[in-house]
């Protein structure tokens, strides 16, 4: 009766052993086999297998795929067409985008100390969008700096980042606007003779 107790624990026990030891070869080679795999797969800087990183090619393929129609430039300069608006993209320094929107000013139009004062002030409200207006007052550029770095986050991004840009355009014809009144009405406290002048609110178009 022990005997043959103990020949069954021993059969039960070589049982276990043997599942063990087919667990450990399936085991080790699952192991080498994922070796194998991470030879295959690219991986990028973030360390995240098959992300596409961002290059100025895949900026394109991204704007495309969004429905615009990009024109690529020298210096790694695109440029696109977002409802009648220009908009360009430096890419020139990988993976920090600059996506611009840019407009011709007429100096004569406009009153450019207001202008700029309106600049600086929607940039100081708003946290990622920035106006410039150039040396020669000859156009002003809306733009946005960020850092995708890979197709995916950029190409998902892209509606924001124009929305952003549509803001920051708004609060600037929104601040300009009310400087020019500001102004009108200071110069009719000044001068009471004055004639009263209505002027439609200017739009950067």
């Amino acid at each position: 009766m022990v005997i043959a107790i103990i020949s069954i624990m021993a059969a039960v026990l070589g049982a276990l052993l043997w599942d063990r030891h087919i667990l450990n070869d399936d085991m080790e080679r699952l192991r080498e086999s994922n070796k194998e795999l991470l030879k295959r797969v690219p991986i990028t800087n973030d360390g995240v297998g098959g992300i596409e990183p961002l290059t100025v090619e895949r900026i394109a393929n991204a704007l495309r795929f969004e429905g615009f129609f990009p024109e690529e430039h020298e210096n790694k300069y695109i440029m696109f067409k977002a409802q009648g608006d220009t908009y360009y993209i430096d890419a020139s320094r990988l993976p920090l985008v600059f996506i611009n929107k840019v407009y011709d000013l007429n100096p004569d139009k406009w009153e450019m100390d207001l202008l700029r004062d309106a600049a600086h002030r929607m940039s100081d409200q708003l946290v990622m969008v920035k106006a410039v207006i150039s040396e020669e007052d000859r156009d002003l550029r809306f733009f946005i700096a960020t850092c995708d770095r890979n197709y995916e986050s950029f190409r998902t991004n892209i509606p924001s980042y124009l929305d952003i840009i549509e803001d920051g355009q708004r609060v600037m014809d929104k601040e300009y606007n009310k400087m020019v009144d500001e102004k009108r009405e200071s110069a009719l406290q000044t001068n009471p003779v004055l004639p009263t002048l209505t002027q439609e609110p200017k739009i950067l178009s």
